[in-house]
């Protein structure tokens, strides 16, 4: 890797003059897929203005420090990083684009924006603190292509209000497709390479589920915790037939079926795994022929499945059970009345989840 200094340069750039970028990568935190902006369009007013109101929403937390510089003033501590915008000069003035530090961007337009409403009110030097800005301007000719994944990953993937997981997984891959190593791509991001390389695995997981043709419209950014759980679970990885030379999972009939597990049915049915934590319960049964038909089944679901297997497997979880009853007969009249909200909570989920437990097992009986 080349030592990225060297194509840094200070420069004091206009606040008016920095482009927030339409092709952010947080933006797929929203659930959407990014589709590239062309870069001659950066400047245009609705781009900018599209731009703005998505980095405004509270996935960013940009309310948070927009309120913070209105208390503190804007402290340039930390440089933004630009490079020039390729598209020229609009209104006769070069203009940059903003690598890393839009949402600091965003805070400071936002502050302004409520000041000429007149819903906030600063003071000139106020005004004044946020009118040039000090940056870092990036070589972008001579750097390597990296450097704006990097850059940016530094700051995000390991730091100041981390990216998202799908957005660490896409900084990953990226650099992996320049042809990096799993160490390089690790160090640049400020990662383990045990946690790049899981990253990259479930990145791979996703990318293949949206080159399915009957559920790849269902593969959007919030599907990834799934893949995130399931290379969690050995056995559940193992039954989708994980290859960890292509990168994909190999057993095409339980892949689908799996798919078919967490998106929604037809009829707007809940997915049998509505959440990204049931595959922890999933992988209890998975390896379990009979439990897995009663989930399989059409009014099957996850407590019928894990009831079947608890009454074939009672050794798994009779223990637990037998020290949970034990604990609860040990509560005196003195901590009974001082349990606090969330010992109470925890009593009356315990109390739920037996009453399930044994409703389900009056069904299987019948």
């Amino acid at each position: 890797m080349k030592n990225l200094y060297q194509y840094l340069s200070p420069i004091n750039v206009a606040l008016s003059d920095l482009l927030l970028d339409p092709n952010n990568p947080r933006f797929s935190e929203l659930g959407e897929e990014v589709r590239p902006i062309p870069e001659g369009r950066f400047a245009e007013e609705k781009v900018q203005r599209t731009a703005f109101d998505k980095m405004k929403t509270p996935a960013f937390d940009v309310q948070e420090l927009r309120d913070t510089i209105r208390a503190l003033g804007f402290l340039q501590m930390d440089r933004l990083v630009i490079r020039p915008w390729k598209g020229g000069v609009a209104e006769g003035v070069q203009k940059y684009v903003v690598i890393e530090g839009n949402r600091r961007v965003t805070a400071i337009r936002w502050l302004l924006d409520l000041h000429s409403e007149g819903k906030e009110t600063l003071s000139e030097a106020q005004l004044n603190n946020m009118q040039i800005l000090e940056c870092l301007l990036l070589d972008d000719k001579n750097a390597p292509d990296t450097a704006q994944i990097i850059l940016p990953g530094l700051r995000h993937v390991s730091g100041i209000k981390e990216w998202g997981p799908y957005q660490k997984a896409k900084a990953v891959f990226a650099l992996r497709e320049t042809g990096m190593s799993p160490q390089e791509v690790a160090q640049s991001l400020g990662l383990s390479t045990r946690a790049a390389n899981t990253a990259y695995r479930c990145f791979m997981a996703l990318e293949q589920m949206k080159a399915d043709e009957e559920f790849g419209e269902y593969a959007e950014p919030k599907m990834y915790s799934y893949f995130e759980e399931i290379f969690k679970k050995r056995n559940v990885k193992d039954w989708l037939g994980w290859d960890e030379n292509s990168y994909k999972f190999g057993n095409e009939s339980s892949l689908i079926e799996f798919y078919s597990w967490i998106v929604p049915g037809s009829d707007e049915e809940e997915a049998k795994l509505p959440k990204a934590v049931n595959i922890r319960e999933l992988s209890t049964f998975i390896d379990d022929p009979a439990a897995v038909s009663i989930f399989r089944s059409k009014d099957g679901s996850l407590s019928r499945a894990l009831a079947r297997y608890e009454l074939d497997h009672p050794a798994d979880w009779f223990p637990q059970i037998a020290a949970a009853v034990g604990a609860i007969r040990s509560l005196t009249p003195d901590k009974l009345r001082h349990l606090d909200g969330a010992s109470i909570q925890s009593l009356t989920e315990l109390r739920e989840a037996v009453e399930q437990a044994l409703e389900d097992r009056s069904k299987l009986l019948a």
